[in-house]
């Protein structure tokens, strides 16, 4: 199915700020989150941001945990359910993200 203009205008706005953001980002704090995130994604079958909130530094550059999740997902490391919770970050005022899972194929060479 496809969306509307509106959605892909939003949705190609969205990348273009995350895109920013991870060259803005020291490589280093990008890749510690990510491995964060793998790690994590190995012990539990599915998993949202919240699911790091608290466990990064106060002074991570804001929007980083969200480039992060979409770098993961765009290199097909962990795959979007489909499903979504309410965000748990008070500057979102409980909008609703993305739910997720490790991709099967990247689970098994973890495993191997």
């Amino acid at each position: 199915m496809m969306g509307t203009l509106h959605e892909f205008r939003a949705e190609r706005s969205a990348n273009r700020l995350l895109d920013r953001i991870r060259s803005a980002a020291d490589r280093e704090q990008l890749a510690l989150v990510q491995a964060l995130i793998l790690d994590h994604a190995l012990t539990v079958p599915d998993f949202s941001a919240n699911d790091f909130r608290e466990r990064l530094p106060a002074d991570l550059p804001h929007g980083l945990l969200g480039a992060a999740v979409r770098g993961l997902a765009s290199s097909r490391a962990i795959t979007n359910t489909g499903r979504t919770v309410p965000s748990t970050s008070p500057d979102t005022h409980g909008h609703r993200i993305a739910v997720y899972r490790i991709s099967a194929l990247r689970a098994e060479a973890e495993v191997a």
